[in-house]
């Protein structure tokens, strides 16, 4: 018996709650929306009316799963009452003396399971299939986190096809082989197929996008109102109206598709005015407008980096193998503490695209209001670069800060050593306080910390068209000699964004050149404006030299596009 617990729901949790007869749920919810305490409501529910199913918790990676989705999930469990070791047991088998249900089609191991004491459970599953895959299941329906990461193709392949059997235990209930899938905002080309359910309100002569980007612009103009007057007029006339005037509904009335979008206004109730003011003060514009507000985000068409295709060139890689070697035969729910470390604090051990025992390839873009750095790995057998993860500090933090977060990531490293793509334009500048180079200070930064950096001198670094032109070579992938690139999706994510978001024009000359006005936006966020690109740069050209030295000078190049 789980214990009396008051529920509180927001805005957008009620919402979806009244819509559980669908038979599809999309749900696109920002930050600070309670998405966790919505799965953890459908388990809740899922237990109460289908006991002894067997539904599915998906991630794109089992790293997601125990690390991302598992942790919070079970903190919202036990907010609704249940407790783990008495009410349900994660990764082990419940002891033979409780005389629990089994599921109707049960796992034969509990390493990857979730089961409750009626003999409902939830398969772990991982759609890279490094920690559990889903093949040769029947389940009754499955609930996805952080879809966004989805491999659609994988989704579709390999559990899509599972979702079936057990119509004469729960065909009567709506929720049977549903699919509840629950995302912050795509960014980029990742995700838009969530995106793409909503279509179904255009049918409807809703256009959702302009609804939802207009109350969004009130909500925005009422945190920055100046007095409380002006705010009180704002939230009257502009919100309010507004925000009655949003109306989710489904495709259609049973076993339709129900798409919804949430952002932090929803649950003001629990997050506070104060909070939301807070965050609107700390972050730049365009973070605190896609995190905090949801609001969809645009990408350059044609950009500086027109050839990359997210589908091809971005990839996920956890090692679910080495996470699972963390843990033990006590089962999941005993390490949840270790789980949640990881989560906070993760490490190199993770990244199943990093080759311990092979030197890591460094670049630094130097800036005033941030300094990136990339890291990369030639990866000569399979004939791939693999961009491996980006790091920053943003000012007053400098070169002590960022290596230190470079060499904790990489403690476990077997092979301690840095090539280190020197930029010397900017590089070998001597501040007025250091008696070191900035590169100089750099390599005595990582030998402090126990790592060996070697330095590779680029030279002069060619101008924007030659680079342009260079990627192109290297994304298009026709060139069979040259080295493929590959983004790790997770390390990679502001990298691969600023790339999507780095314009291409022409100076007055004709001249192809990488447009980089949003470094010097204070309202764009730093780590999405081109410094990122610059360290992409580097690093191609560190794997192009033959296109490089082979091609004619491409500064009088002109982009034209039809």
């Amino acid at each position: 018996m789980i214990d009396q617990v008051k529920l509180d729901f927001n805005q957008a949790q009620l919402r979806y709650i009244t819509a559980r007869d669908t038979k599809e749920n999309i749900s696109i919810w920002g930050r600070g929306t309670g998405k966790s305490s919505i799965i953890a409501w459908d388990m809740h529910v899922i237990v109460k009316t289908m006991p002894r199913s067997c539904w599915v918790i998906v991630g794109s990676t089992y790293k997601q799963v125990l690390t991302r989705t598992l942790p919070s999930t079970v903190a919202s469990l036990e907010r609704l009452g249940y407790k783990l070791g008495r009410d349900f047991y994660i990764g082990r088998k419940p002891p033979p003396s409780l005389n629990w249900e089994r599921p109707f089609q049960g796992p034969l191991s509990y390493d990857h399971f979730i089961i409750f004491s009626n003999g409902t459970g939830f398969h772990l599953v991982s759609l890279d299939a490094g920690g559990s895959a889903s093949r040769g299941l029947n389940v009754d329906g499955f609930i996805g986190d952080e879809a966004l990461l989805f491999d659609k193709q994988k989704l579709d392949a390999d559990l899509s096809a599972t979702n079936r059997g057990n119509g004469q235990y729960f065909g009567h209930n709506p929720m049977h082989h549903g699919v509840r899938l629950f995302s912050s905002m795509p960014w980029g080309d990742t995700g838009r197929w969530l995106l793409d359910k909503a279509n179904y309100y255009e049918d409807h002569g809703v256009d959702l996008v302009e609804r939802q980007n207009a109350l969004i612009d009130a909500q925005v103009r009422f945190l920055d109102a100046a007095t409380d007057e002006e705010r009180l007029d704002i939230w009257r006339d502009q919100v309010l109206p507004l925000m009655k005037a949003v109306r989710y509904f489904p495709s259609q009335r049973h076993r339709g598709t129900y798409y919804s979008e949430a952002n932090a206004f929803d649950n003001l109730q629990n997050l506070g005015l104060q909070y939301l003011l807070d965050q609107r003060r700390f972050m730049t514009d365009f973070t605190f407008q896609i995190e905090m507000m949801n609001r969809r985000p645009l990408t350059v068409e044609g950009g500086f980096y027109p050839l990359l295709n997210q589908a091809v060139h971005v990839q996920e890689c956890a090692a679910d193998d080495a996470l699972l070697g963390m843990v033990d035969d006590k089962g999941l729910g005993h390490h949840l503490k270790t789980l949640r470390r990881l989560q906070e604090k993760p490490d190199s051990r993770l990244d199943s695209d990093c080759r311990s025992h092979l030197p890591l390839r460094l670049s630094v873009d130097w800036g005033a209001r941030i300094t990136t750095s990339l890291i990369g790995q030639p990866h000569l057998d399979t004939r791939e670069y693999r961009f491996l993860r980006g790091f920053y500090v943003k000012h007053p933090a400098f070169i002590k800060e960022l290596v230190d977060n470079i060499c904790d990531y990489y403690q476990y490293h077997l092979h301690k050593v840095i090539h280190f793509l020197a930029d010397e334009e900017h590089g070998d500048a001597r501040r007025p306080d250091s008696e070191f180079t900035l590169n100089e200070a750099l390599m005595r930064a990582f030998q402090k910390r126990g790592w060996r950096i070697e330095r590779f001198n680029m030279g002069r670094i060619p101008g924007h068209a030659t680079r342009y032109l260079l990627a192109q070579d290297l994304l298009g992938e026709q060139n069979p000699k040259l080295l493929r690139p590959r983004f790790n999706k997770d390390g990679c994510r502001d990298v691969v964004t600023a790339m999507l978001l780095a314009p291409v024009s022409q100076d007055s000359k004709g001249r192809i050149m990488k447009v980089k006005k949003s470094e010097s936006k204070a309202s764009f966020p730093a780590e999405h404006a081109t410094h990122f690109t610059d360290n992409v740069d580097l690093h191609l050209l560190s794997i192009g030299t033959d296109v490089v030295n082979a091609a004619p000078n491409f500064d009088m190049l002109g982009v034209f596009s039809t």
